[in-house]
This record gives C-alpha cells, sequence and structure tokens, in this order.
C-alpha cells in the first residue's frame, strides 16, 4: 500500500499547527494497519475534536489509514510514563512532519530497553490472571451455573483490556465494563470495536451480556444465560484475548527493531571516535577492569589489533550492565582459539569474536544481544544470579561448565558467591535428553515423510515445514549439547549461540549461492505464527530443491544430535564406574 505522507502533511500544515506528525504500521488480526499520530502544539481555543474533520477531509483519498489528535505536551508525558503505544509511534522511522529544527526522538535507546522491560514485565502477570478466569469460567460452564461462567468471561477480558489500556496510555483507569473500555481505545484502534463487539446486532447483543454479568454479581441479582450464548461467549472471549496479545507482540516487535536501531546508531558514534580515546572515556564513567582482571585478560595470545576493540566491548558491557561477574566462554581470532573449553579450529579470520555469560542480580526484558565494536564482534548471554545459583544446586551440565571452565574476565569486588554445587548426574542427564531426542527426532522423521508425499505441491508450505524442520533440529541441538538456549531471542540468534560449541551449525547455514541466502533467511525466521508472503525466487523453484534440503537438514541434525547424545553415554559409564 502506497501512503503519500508529504501530501498529507502538506494539506494538515496549511490549516493546523502541528509539532509533530507519526505515521506508523502495526498487525491486527493478520493484516497490516496504517495509523497517523498528530500531536499538536497548545492553540487557545481549539480542541482536538474541532479539528477533527479538518483531518478527515485532508484524508478523503487516503484510503484505509485511521488517526488520532493529542497535545504534544500529553503525548511527551504518556511517552515519559512508559507508554509502549506512544513509545512506538515516535521513534524517528516513524516520524513524517517536526517543526522546526526538532529531530530528535523522545526516547533514546536506554530509555526505550526500559519500556520493553515494563512491558513485558506487566504482559507476564497478565496471562495468569486471565488464564485463571477462562479456568473459572470452564468450571462454572460445566456446573450450569452461565451466570458466574460469563462474569468470568467478563473479568479475563476487563484484565486484558486494562493491559491494553497500560500499553497505550502507561496507567489504566477502574471502568469495568468491557463496552466502555473498548470506545475509549477506539480513538487509538478505529477496527477494535468492529472487530469484537460481534459481526450484526445478534452477535453485539450477546457481547453485552458480559457487562449485564457483571452488574447482575455486583448487585446479586439473577441474570438468565442460555448455554448457547455462554458457549459462543467464550469462544469469543478466547479470540479477543488473543487478538489482544497478537496486537501487542506487534508493537512489541517493532518497538525492539527500533531499539535495536537506535542502539546501532549509538555503538557506531561512539565507534567513529578513536579507540584509544573512547575506551579512556569509558574509563573515566566507570571504574576500569580490575588490574587481576586485565592481568588475566592480557595472558590470552591476543593479537595486538584486536586487543583495545575487545578491551572497548568488556567496558562498555560492563557499564550498562552493571554485572556481578563476566565469564568468557569461548573466543575465535585469526591466529589463537580458546583453551580447550569448546573447540575451535584455526581459521585466519580479520575479525574477533568473544563468547560471554554475564550474571546479574537481575535481568529484564534482554536476555541476549550482539555487540560489535571495530573489528570484534560480542555474543552475550545474561543471566540472574537466582537462575544460576538453582542451576548450580541442580546440577545442571551447562552450569557446571560455565562456572567451573569458563575464564572470569570481570567480578565485581563486593560479589563473593558460595553457592553449593552438584555433582552432574550424566545418568539422569542421558535418561532426560534420550527421551526429549526420540521425541524431537521422530517429530523430523515425520515432517521429513511430509515431504515424500506427492500431494505437496506448495513451495509455501514447503518452506513453513523446512523452517519448522530447522527450528526443531536447532533447539534439540542446544539442548543436547549444551543444555540451555536463552529467551526471547530469534532463530538467528540461537545459530550464533552454538558457536560457543563449534562452529558447524553456523557454517551449514552459511549461504554458497544466492537462492540459499533467500532461503536461509526464511528458514531462520521467528515465524511467531505469521505466514508471510513467499519470494518470488522461492516459489518458483521445484518441489525436488525443497525435498532435498529437507533431507539435507534432517541428516545435518540427527548427525549433531546423535554425537552428543554418544558423548553423553560415555560420560555416563565414567561417572558409573566411578561409583
Amino acid at each position: 500500500m502506497e501512503i503519500n505522507s508529504q501530501l498529507i502533511i502538506d494539506r494538515l500544515s496549511q490549516r493546523m499547527d502541528i509539532d509533530r506528525a507519526y505515521l506508523f504500521k502495526y498487525q491486527f488480526l493478520g493484516q497490516d494497519h496504517y495509523h497517523l499520530l498528530l500531536a499538536l502544539k497548545h492553540v487557545s481555543g481549539l480542541s482536538p475534536k474541532v479539528l477533527k474533520p479538518i483531518v478527515e477531509l485532508c484524508l478523503m483519498d487516503q484510503k484505509n489509514i485511521s488517526f488520532e489528535l493529542v497535545p504534544i505536551a500529553e503525548m511527551l508525558s504518556k511517552v515519559k510514563v512508559g507508554s509502549l503505544y506512544y513509545s512506538y509511534a515516535s521513534l524517528p522511522e516513524n516520524a513524517v512532519h517536526q517543526a522546526g529544527s526538532k529531530k530528535n526522538p523522545p526516547l533514546q535507546a536506554k530509555e526505550l530497553k526500559s519500556v520493553l522491560e515494563i512491558a513485558d514485565e506487566y504482559y507476564q502477570k497478565l496471562l495468569p490472571i486471565s488464564a485463571g478466569f477462562l479456568q473459572g469460567a470452564e468450571t462454572f460452564g460445566q456446573q450450569g451455573n452461565y451466570q458466574r461462567a460469563v462474569f468470568m468471561l467478563h473479568q479475563s477480558m476487563e484484565n486484558h483490556l486494562r493491559f491494553l489500556q497500560l500499553m497505550i496510555d502507561g496507567k489504566a483507569n477502574n471502568v469495568h465494563h468491557v463496552n466502555n473500555r473498548i470506545k475509549s481505545l477506539n480513538e487509538h484502534f478505529s477496527i477494535l470495536r468492529e472487530s469484537l463487539v460481534g459481526k450484526d446486532e445478534e452477535e453485539k447483543k450477546r457481547f453485552r451480556l458480559l457487562d449485564s454479568a457483571f452488574d447482575a454479581v455486583k448487585q446479586n441479582k439473577d441474570l438468565e444465560i442460555s448455554a448457547f450464548d455462554a458457549s459462543w461467549l467464550y469462544e469469543h472471549c478466547k479470540f479477543v484475548l488473543h487478538t489482544i496479545e497478537q496486537l501487542y507482540l506487534s508493537f512489541m516487535e517493532g518497538l525492539k527493531m527500533g531499539y535495536e536501531k537506535l542502539l546501532a546508531i549509538a555503538e557506531q558514534k561512539v565507534a567513529n571516535k578513536n579507540v584509544e580515546v573512547a575506551v579512556g572515556n569509558l574509563a573515566a564513567k566507570e571504574t576500569t577492569l580490575s588490574n587481576a582482571t586485565t592481568s588475566q585478560f592480557h595472558a590470552f595470545p591476543w593479537p595486538e589489533r584486536y586487543e583495545a576493540d575487545i578491551l572497548h566491548v568488556l567496558a562498555q558491557i560492563r557499564q550498562e550492565n552493571n554485572p556481578e561477574q563476566m565469564m568468557l566462554l569461548n573466543y575465535y581470532v585469526s591466529d589463537a582459539h580458546g583453551k580447550g573449553l569448546f573447540h575451535f579450529p584455526a581459521v585466519e579470520n580479520e575479525k574477533a569474536e568473544i563468547y560471554l555469560a554475564v550474571i546479574k542480580k537481575k535481568i529484564g526484558h534482554c536476555h541476549f544481544r550482539k555487540i560489535v565494536y571495530g573489528r570484534v564482534t560480542a555474543v552475550v548471554a545474561f543471566m540472574s544470579t537466582d537462575f544460576l545459583a538453582t542451576k548450580l544446586d541442580l546440577g545442571s551440565r551447562f552450569s557446571h561448565t560455565i562456572w567451573n571452565e569458563s575464564v572470569v574476565v570481570y567480578r565485581r569486588p563486593s560479589y563473593k558467591p558460595t553457592y553449593s554445587v552438584s555433582p552432574v548426574n550424566w545418568h539422569d542427564t542421558l535418561f532426560k535428553t534420550s527421551i526429549s531426542w526420540t521425541r524431537n527426532s521422530k517429530l523430523m522423521q515425520d515432517l521429513l515423510g511430509v515431504f515424500a508425499f506427492e500431494g505437496l505441491a506448495s513451495p509455501q508450505l514447503a518452506v513453513l515445514f523446512l523452517n519448522q524442520l530447522t527450528s526443531i533440529g536447532l533447539y534439540s541441538y542446544l539442548y543436547l549439547r549444551i543444555g540451555y538456549a536463552p529467551m526471547n531471542v530469534t532463530i538467528a540468534d540461537l545459530v550464533d549461540w552454538t558457536c560457543i560449541c563449534d562452529k558447524k551449525v553456523k557454517e551449514f547455514f552459511t549461504t554458497r549461492a544466492d537462492i540459499e541466502e533467500i532461503l536461509n533467511a526464511e528458514l531462520l525466521k521467528q515465524m511467531k505464527g505469521r505466514v508471510y508472503e513467499l519470494p518470488s525466487q522461492l516459489a518458483q523453484l521445484d518441489m525436488d530443491y525443497f525435498r532435498s534440503k529437507a533431507r539435507e537438514i534432517t541428516d545435518f541434525f540427527v548427525d549433531l544430535c546423535g554425537q552428543s547424545i554418544r558423548y553423553m553415554e560415555l560420560k555416563s559409564e565414567v561417572n558409573f564406574n566411578k561409583h
């Protein structure tokens, strides 16, 4: 869909005093929707309601664009209190007009990170509450008490709608009627009301039973509700909850991409400075790595051309995250390799890669991050002290490996851990992982069997199956070989994470032809229940190409996972003989 944003702004600027204008896209019910946010300067005597018809006139020939007007002070206030909606809307890439010399976004990368963490915290609290009300509705429905069942559905939907208001305003009011809540949200999502309250008058009347049931329970009155109406409302409530969650995830994904862009810009500004000056400035703002840490790190065979960049990255991670401890899991440079914790072949390379585990008291939304500075790329997994303590006490093989065999490159002086470290029970580990691999390998073979079916003629469906095949294989390998996969990361990030043990997976997905690059982009895409349009280059391929890829992916991961199982079988035998 092509939108002439400049034409829209030219028309509006002639008729009203706009401070800033943002045009952004979001996903709703699987479709892209465009929304124009107009932030107005304060003009005495003119409210946004008065100006609404003028905006409608300017947008008359621009189809499928909703809009809203808000005073600039109100918008900035909501951004400051952590509104996910306005923070996403005000990203630099969404700006189509800014008055005068105002070029800076309302929030910088560090503040956007805080918004993401707060929104995720609200979301994690929301899910079990709404699920509990849905379970209550099922229980009352089975007992034939449909008034109580519909009341529970009302509570579940109100909880989700309240979350949606928090997502927009940064706070929520105590309005209990879901119809009123939806009406108040309609300004931001014009399609919300027509999509949620029902398609026709009969469905709308049935939807109003939610508020009626709430009033009846509140007033201790009886309300007759049929089993059919209660059943329809139950299914419709699940649809509404899912719709709101998908709307939230759409904004989270968009804001996370905006955050990464701002972060990259900020890092690039630092990278453009002289390396020695940059490292010196970081040292002035934060205490540099301790003498012991620096000495230990310098004892590594780092080529001199990488050393300043590596120290800069370590100092940046320390400054931004205030960790308790930073541990080096592996590294890869042109003429040096790790000490043997994991294995890398010595291959000539102009860049250096380091793999770190960073321990913090608390971690928020970010569990995984890649940092690029100069010729160094750092792949970082964040873990909390509580997580590490629990895993060490349980005898986790991953926590054992990083705790006992990694190299500590930084430890806060006040951090003096006295964790209870239980030995790894290799027999139990082998038993659990073998069960998981038996199940997952059967899934992979079943998917491979689908490709053998002659009725499979859709390249779109074939790529979807290949995506799932890749995901199953990758997660299986991480579980068997490493025992840990970072949370809230993309499939491509997980491929990077496998490099803490070897580069076999990364090299497997390293493209050797243009068509492989296009296909790999689809295989490593995080679907999240969506179906993306297939690139034309893939849509034209013969089905035999996808069949051969399915066999190649299956054989690759089956071989890797088989090696991991055999390794644990050996460890289990050695452990048994010791006892």
